[in-house]
Formats: C-alpha cells, structure tokens, sequence
C-alpha cells in the first residue's frame, strides 16, 4: 500500500515551542507553583492530557488566575489586558505567542494607533482572532471586522479604503487571494498583509498535491484546530475519500472498515497541534515498507523523531555571513520576508528592494522568487529565530570598490538615505553605507533630518580608508553642489548683459531688498523694484525658496555686483491710466487719506486721486475732515491725469458738492426769521437805504475833486489829503444822519 507523507506535516514551530516550554516549566517546578494555561495551549487531546498530569490547570480568562501564578501564553497569542491584568496579579509570565503571531500584532497595533479600520481574515472567535482583535482595546474609535470570504466585504459598517487587511495564520490562502482581489483598488498594497504562516501555506500546498495524487486522503489533527480545518477543506476538494482522525486507533477503524483497500494510494498530513510520535505511529500501522514522504525518502522505524530538542537539533543552522538562497513569501511595511528553509523565516529591510534595487513585490511574492541573500545576524529567542538577511550584500566587495574608484577620480555616486544618525546621515550604495554629516547635505542649515530618509542624494566621497579593520566612508553634497554652482557662475559671467532675463530662486529678505540665486551667483533687486505697491516689505511680496522671474537692470564684473529687477511695467498700476482713466470722466472711490489741502480717494488698488479741498464743497473749507471721513465712498470727475507724474486730480463738488451741516442750518433759520418779520423790513429798509444812498451821492461828489486832484498834481498830496478829511468830516454828519432816521423807524413800530 503506497503511502506518501507530506513533509510539512505537525507541530509547527510555534506550537512546538510552547509545549516544550510548558514541560520545561512542569520539570522545574520544584517549588509546588500554580502552573496555569491561559486557554487550551494546542488542539490535541493527547498532549493536553499529559500536560494536566504534569501539574498544569486550563483557565480561560486571566481574571480567573490566581495571584503569583505561574502562567503560560499559547501560540495563539491574547490581547494586551490580558497580559496587564496577569502583571498586576503578580504573575510570572511566559509568553510562547507565535513569531507569526506577534508581527501581526505589530501590524494592527500599529495601524490602529493611526486611526486606521482593521479587515482580519479568519475565523471569528478563534483564540488567535481575538488575541488580534484585542491589539486595537486602546483605541475606541477603530473598528474591527472578521470576515471568512470575500462576499463579507459587502457587510462592513466603514468604507474598505479606511482599513488595513491581515490575516490569520492559519487562513486558507486561496480564500485570501480572493479577498485580496476583491479589495485591490481599494487598500493600497502596502496596506495589505499576507500574514499566513509560510509554514501553514506550504502545509496546504503540499496537502493540495499530495491529494490530488491520492485515492485516500488522511489529515490527522482535531476538528477543534483552524488549521487542520483548512487542510481539510483543501484535501477533500481534491480527494473524495478524505478523512479526519486524532491518530492510530481510529485509522485501524477505517482499515476493519474497508475504506481503505490495499492497492490504494493513502496521502498523509497533519494539522500544526499534532505531535510528531502520532503522525508516525499512524504511518507505521499503515505499512512501514511502503512509507514514503514526499521527496521519496523512506520514514524510519524507530520513533526516534518524537522528543522535542531532538527535532529542534535536527533543523538545519544559519550562521552569520553564510550566502544562501530563499524565496521572498511576504512583505510588510518593514520588511520582505524569506523562507531560508528554516523554522524561522529571515527578513530583508525593505529598503533595499527600492531605488536602485526595486523590483516588483506583488509579483516576486506571488512567484515565490528566488534571490541570493547573506545572513547578517542571528539571534535565538524564545520565540525562535531572529534571521536578518541581506541581498546587496552579496555584491558587498564589488559596490565597495566602485566606491573607492569613486573616492580616487573624484566622481560623484547616487545614494540611498537609508536612517539618520546624531549629527548626520547614512547612505547605502549597494549595501555600502556612506556617512554624510548634516553641514555636508546642503548649503545652509538641515532642520528635519527624517524628512531625507527614502530620497537619493548624489554625493562626491569625502573620506575613504580602514581604521582597525572599520571601513570609514564619508560623503558631501555640499562639495559637489559648490562645484557645480561654481561652474554655473562662471557662465553666467561669460553671457550677462543688461535686459537679460533669467528664473532665479529667492535666498533672503533684507528690509532693503531680495537676494536672488540666479544660477550659482546672487544678485540684488532692491526694494523699489519688487512692487509698484509702496510702503511694502520685501516680505510682504516674496519669500524664501520662490521661484520669480528676474532681468539685469545693471551689473559690475570687477565688483560681482548684479541689480536685477522684478517688477514688471504691465503690473504697474499706472500703466496706460489716461485711457483707463480718462480726463472728464466720473469715477467712484474710498477716502484713504484726509489731510490739510485735500482728500486722497482711491480708485483702484494702487491708485490714489487728490481731491483739492477747494474741490470738496462750494462753501470755504478749513479741513476736509468738516464733510469727509477715512472710508466714505464718494463720486467725482477726474479734472487732470499726468502718467509720468503718477498724479490724477478730482473734483466731488463738479457732481454734488458736500457742504458743511452748520451753513445750511444758518441759512434756513435766517430764510425762517425773514419770513417772520417780513411786515416790518418794508418801512425800516425805506428809511434806512433813501438816505443811504443820498450821503453816498454827496460823498462821492465831494470825494471826486480830490482824487483828481491826486491824479493831477502827486506833489500837493498834502493839500489832497486835507481835502479829503474836509469831505470825511462832511460825510460824518451824513451817516448820523442816516442812523438817526433809522433807530426811529425802528421803533416806532415797536411803540
């Protein structure tokens, strides 16, 4: 009877280790301690059984754990108040939670602390389900949803493109290609986590295999287990006779049974919580001859694979600087993820697959592409193998010498910024690191070093040489950007002329002005010439770093002096005023300015009209500020437009003067008390004005012989003048006269 067993076949890494340890903690318990499993720590009824006869308890909430207990974590993993209600118990605490499992609580914690929704592909309620789901318990405002296909999506109470995706472990990775297909578009990628173990995709790739080769499919494992679950689902998909058994006894049912016949093909897998001495017994029942795994190698007789450190001595090693080859089976936000064909997989940063090395994730993860990588370091943990790995270093010696080249010739290198250090950067050209203090990145000073990591700078190598056997390498940008700015300024000094336009970039504001990098070599425009706008800063208009166009007003070789200018005479607000603005025209604008001879109207931004203060009212005017006020909105006929003056002159009293509230108040009382008196002015202005005129009459007469006397003879002024007071004296009793005649025709009518 022809067997095949799957190589992939039990405990996985995780689920080995924690009961390995729950033993350990077992045969060290001197002490007589509360051993507690915080939930069922594997599916397997056998292998819990011997672990409650080594002394352990199950307890499914960390509330129900006695205080100073010795408490172990499954490979499932709990969610973070779990753990921080055993520490404040006082409880001793080992945590066996998956590799797999803590990068994605990483992840979702993470991406929660960022305000993003969480998509879990799994099974709800299962404990690694809810250990993820409890990453996200400090912040209220994310939500949660755990889908099992893709129609789940339609289902969700917050819009997909707010969410990341993971996985759990143990999911079936067709359904999550589907799933993954169904959100594309949607999620970005790097937002999309294929967080299936690599061992629980290999498990079920090789079941798919092995099954569809077989005429009986056995999968031995719990029905309590996700992950034998799925394998399940995958193999009798595959193979119509697919069964599910706990071990030896209930295949020797199936075999009483006649299920199985002897000329069958019987394929063999197990879920990650069956023990290796099971898979085993249950191969040996089946027929020791005929036992074959998967590559053809044949199973041995004696179950010497059963002990733990035995299979964990058996896994082959990585050791630091050994180049091997692997296949990139994921990716995060961080890292590409390599299966080295060890328990644990290595991880490359990713910043290495970018820039100069990018290549297409999607594609290499979903071909499982094969690269050449070094192991950089090692480290063993309680959760397994910390592997660091990396790609360019396997051209290490060949990028080290294009840079020594480099530094001898004096040739620029592109680099990657790869992570900031105290006083500076390091940049990686292929795997060889660059450092790059923070006065060699730039002219000027550098405030946010982070805001450089990921871009490519091109530097000249400053320092190349081996102290100690420690390479030391040192780069600038500064150097090479001097270099080059010098070489743009002895251009421009060769080809300047007066009109010459060029873009330059705005280096600093002085209050007299801006300075202006017009290609490796500064010139002024000074305040005048930035803005027709006066009373304006430099920085009112322009400000550091813009982008302007400038041209040569006028320049200076032996001095390096440049004038440029940058106002431009279209901008000017006078320009072509006389027809915008034409004399005899009635304009309308605001009161800016009131002085002692006028008012200032402006007509258009920039463009301020005088309004003579005696073109304001008809009545005589002290100030403006009588019949004016800063803001009033007044009409008035432009009455002179002089362009070259930047003047233009208004008159408000051309279209309606504005007089004073006082004068016309004294008008109309006065028109009032005329009206009341009108039957008196009759007989007193009679009196009044007759003789009036008839002393003016004999005045004038008597003044006329003296004025031509005065014309005459200029020598007899004397005589003249006494003539003259003669008539005075004469017309004195005249205007008695007429007062006399006038106080009494005033008061009679009074009598």
């Amino acid at each position: 009877m022809p067997v095949l067993k799957a190589k992939d076949a039990g405990f996985c890494f995780g689920v080995k280790n924690a009961v390995a340890k729950a033993f350990e903690m077992a045969g060290a318990n001197e002490s007589g301690s509360n051993l507690v499993m915080l939930g069922e720590l594997i599916h397997n009824a056998t292998v819990m059984d011997r672990l409650k006869e080594a002394g352990f308890t199950i307890v499914e909430d960390a509330d129900d754990v006695p205080p100073g207990s010795d408490v172990i974590i499954r490979a499932h993993g709990v969610p973070r108040s779990q753990l921080e209600i055993l520490k404040g118990k006082g409880c001793i605490v080992t945590d066996c939670t998956c590799p797999f499992v803590m990068k994605i609580h990483k992840i979702v914690a993470r991406a929660a602390s960022e305000g993003k929704n969480i998509i879990i592909c799994g099974t709800p309620g299962h404990p690694e389900v809810i250990g993820i789901c409890g990453q996200t318990e400090d912040h209220p405002d994310v939500k949660v949803a755990v889908i099992t296909s893709e129609s789940d999506l339609e289902t969700l109470d917050f819009p997909i493109e707010t969410a990341i995706l993971v996985s759990q472990t143990t999911f079936s990775t067709e359904k999550f290609k589907r799933i993954c297909a169904a959100v594309e578009n949607k999620i970005e990628k790097n937002l999309v986590f294929d967080t299936i173990c690599i061992t629980t995709e290999n498990r079920q790739t090789e079941a798919a295999s092995i099954s569809e080769r077989s005429d009986v499919m056995l999968v031995i494992g719990s029905g309590h287990s996700s992950n034998t679950k799925k394998l399940m689902e995958v193999c009798s998909g595959r193979c119509d006779r697919t069964y599910l058994i706990s071990g030896a006894t209930e295949l020797r049912g199936l075999l009483s049974a006649g299920l199985i016949k002897p000329s069958d093909t019987v394929g063999i897998t197990a879920g990650a919580s069956t023990p290796e001495d099971i898979i085993l017994e249950v191969v040996q029942t089946m027929n020791e001859e005929d036992v074959k795994n998967i590559e053809g190698q044949e199973i041995p007789e004696e179950n010497s694979g059963n002990e733990f450190t035995d299979y964990v001595n058996s896994i082959s090693q990585i050791r630091r600087g050994a180049v091997v080859e692997g296949e990139i089976t994921s990716a995060d936000a961080d890292y590409v993820y390599v299966d080295v064909h060890d328990k644990s997989e290595g991880k490359i940063p990713i910043e290495e697959f970018q820039g100069e090395n990018e290549i297409d994730l999607d594609a290499a993860i979903a071909e499982h592409k094969t690269v050449k990588v070094v192991v950089k370091k090692v480290r063993n943990t309680d959760q397994g193998k910390d592997i660091d790995l990396s790609m360019t270093a396997v051209d290490y010696e060949k990028y080290k010498g294009e840079v020594k080249e480099a530094f001898d010739n004096k040739t620029p290198i592109t680099l990657k910024l790869i992570r900031t250090v105290k006083d500076g950067l390091i940049g990686s050209y292929h795997g060889v690191e660059v450092y790059i203090h923070k006065s060699q990145i730039k002219f000027g000073e550098v405030k946010d070093l982070e805001s450089y990591i990921g871009k490519e700078l091109e530097v000249v190598i400053t320092k190349f040489e081996t102290e100690k056997n420690r390479l030391r390498i040192s780069g600038s940008h500064r150097q090479l950007a001097a270099r080059e700015k010098a070489a743009k300024a002895a251009d421009i000094w060769d080809n300047i002329e007066v009109g010459k336009r060029y873009t330059g970039v705005v280096r600093s504001l002085p209050e007299f002005g801006a300075f202006v990098d017009i290609g490796g070599v500064d010139g002024l425009v000074h305040v005048s010439e930035i803005t027709w706008v006066r009373n304006q800063k430099p920085s009112d208009v322009l400000k550091v770093n813009d982008e302007i166009e400038v041209y040569v007003k006028s320049f200076d070789k032996e001095s390096k002096k440049i004038s440029l200018g940058y106002k431009k005479e279209e901008d000017d607000p006078y320009y072509n005023i006389a027809e915008r603005i034409p004399e005899g025209s009635v304009v309308e604008g605001k009161i800016v300015r009131i002085c002692d001879f006028g008012a200032f109207i402006e007509l258009e931004p920039g463009i301020d009209a005088l309004c003579h203060i005696s073109q304001i009212s008809d009545k005589r005017l002290e100030n403006p500020s009588e019949v004016l006020s800063k803001g009033d909105i007044v009409r008035a006929r432009v009455i002179k437009v002089d362009s070259e003056g930047r003047r233009i002159s208004v008159s408000i009293k051309d279209i309606a003067p504005i007089n004073p509230p006082e004068v016309e108040e004294v008008e109309e009382a006065e028109d009032e008390a005329a009206e009341a008196e009108a039957p008196v002015e009759a007989p007193v202005e009679a009196a009044v004005e007759a003789p009036a005129e008839e002393v003016a009459e004999v005045v004038a007469e008597k003044a006329a012989p003296a004025e031509e006397a005065v014309e005459t003879v200029a020598e007899e002024a004397a005589p003249v003048e006494e003539a003259v007071e003669a008539v005075a004296e004469e017309a004195a009793p005249a205007e008695e006269a007429v007062e006399a005649p006038a106080e009494e025709a005033a008061e009679t009518p009074a009598e």
